[in-house]
């Protein structure tokens, strides 16, 4: 008998066996490209670098287990359009009945990651404010002395007033209030994200034409039937 220095291993995995749990996990994870380390995470019994040892690489292995070994390509956030963004977001919104948190998007299977979100609007918070903004319709104010332009076209008297004594409310104050109310109705509680057809106002509460100022301590958010029951004015 001849002796040999070298022995074989009794734990080793065979190919077979190797290439039907790439395909297990392949299945588990969406039939789509997978890293090592997601292998190694859903894969007790075979580990990547086992897979290494037999195939020579990673892409081979998936290959051989016909996986697409193409690494997905990461969608830049600036990429994705906003409709889709806040597409998703309405989905998971109305699927919790409220604001999600971090810990609640990243539960609930969502399309884009919560990151991508923060990424794109500079924020969570902006990024429902904004969506909030996104499902109201843009409020129509109408024009006032106070904000036109002379007869002779010389803005120069509009451009001195301060943005409180303007009655047009710039985009980052609307969507303070909107942050600061919760992004519903402060009347009764509705809001666009949980409820088709519901549209939110950014209000007075003491009416410009009556001298309220356009600050965010004046301002509130109204539903729009609450807003034109109100009486007051945009």
């Amino acid at each position: 008998m001849a002796f040999s220095f070298d022995r074989s291993r009794i734990d080793k995995l065979s190919k077979e066996f190797i290439l039907e749990e790439l395909r297990r996990v392949g299945a588990k994870l969406g039939a789509r490209y997978f890293t090592g380390r997601e292998f190694n995470q859903h894969s007790p019994e075979c580990k990547h670098s086992t897979v290494l040892r037999n195939f020579g690489s990673w892409a081979e292995a998936l290959r051989a287990a016909g996986i697409d070994s193409s690494p997905r390509r990461k969608q830049r956030a600036d990429a994705i359009p906003v409709p889709a963004l806040f597409g998703e977001l309405e989905r998971i919104w109305r699927q919790l009945g409220h604001r999600p948190s971090k810990i609640e998007w990243e539960g609930a299977a969502a399309k884009y990651s919560y990151k991508t979100y923060r990424e794109r609007f500079g924020g969570w918070t902006n990024a429902c404010a904004q969506f909030i903004e996104f499902k109201s319709e843009p409020p129509h104010a109408p024009t006032s002395k106070r904000d036109a332009k002379d007869s002779s076209g010389n803005k120069q008297q509009e451009n001195a007033l301060t943005e409180a004594e303007k009655r047009s409310i710039p985009l980052k104050l609307r969507l303070e209030v909107l942050k600061r109310d919760q992004f519903r109705c402060i009347l009764c509680g509705r809001s666009p994200a949980i409820e088709s057809g519901v549209t939110l106002h950014v209000d007075h509460r003491i009416p410009f034409s009556k001298g309220g100022t356009t600050e965010l301590g004046n301002l509130q958010t109204l539903c729009q039937d609450c807003n034109w029951g109100n009486g007051s004015t945009f």
